[in-house]
């Protein structure tokens, strides 16, 4: 379906690290984004940062789901959990249902590089370092390939400062950095906040020139302090 096309382009980059987190840890980090085609909400997307000696354990809970009159046109669910260590990404393991298609990947650091398993098969994908397409960590600004956690691949991308910006955050227009990640699938636009860099919101247009937004819900951090900011 038109509607299946549409999300396809951009899903596999969006939702990365997905697992159901009942409980977090006092010292995880948390985001909760209502996610929106245009002006429907379709899903919601979670994820929980835990802070360990050296690096990072990252999960994170997504579910799509887009309906056309009374049936459901198009779902998408992806579970993965990320290790980073320092500013590398050290281990993922990720499943996709990509509305019944089913796909597995993992991968691990190591001497030779980072070996990816797509399906059972494996190769070396990347140099020593390794980063995903984790919004939640500035440091992929800096970056010129990102891995596709859905398909195992290395994506090459051009990231573009935008400069100074205003997000809309609940009730309040928030000061923000604005940035484009650019490549061959297209643009994905994303917030954070000035000196900091913490992750706002992301935005993205789709082939059909509809718009993909993440709204926040739950950050774990405001701008003027780093003071946990829930909305209903």
């Amino acid at each position: 379906m038109a509607t299946e096309r549409i999300l396809n382009r951009f899903l596999g980059a969006f939702l990365l690290l997905t697992m159901s987190v009942p409980l977090m840890a006092e010292d995880s980090d948390r985001w909760v984004f209502r996610v929106y085609l245009d002006d429907r909400e379709i899903g919601f997307h979670e994820f929980s940062v835990t802070d360990r000696a050296g690096g990072q354990d990252v999960q994170i809970t997504a579910d799509f789901d887009v309906k056309i009159l009374f049936f459901n046109a198009y779902s998408y669910d992806h579970k993965n959990l990320e290790s980073w260590a320092g500013d590398c990404l050290a281990r993922i393991d990720a499943s996709t249902n990509d509305n019944g298609t089913e796909s597995a990947v993992s991968g691990q650091s190591s001497a030779s590089g980072f070996v990816v398993n797509v399906n059972q098969g494996a190769a070396v994908v990347g140099p020593d370092c390794v980063r995903s397409f984790a919004y939640w960590n500035p440091i992929i600004l800096e970056s010129e390939t990102l891995l596709n956690a859905q398909t195992g691949e290395l994506v090459d991308v051009a990231i573009r400062n935008r400069g100074a910006d205003l997000v809309q955050v609940g009730s309040d227009q928030l000061p923000a950095e604005k940035f484009t990640i650019e490549m061959q699938d297209g643009p994905i636009h994303l917030w954070y906040s000035p000196g900091a860099r913490h992750w706002l919101a992301l935005e993205a247009e789709t082939e059909g020139g509809r718009m993909l937004r993440y709204v926040p819900i739950v950050l774990p951090h405001h701008e003027s302090g780093n003071t946990r900011l829930v909305m209903d």
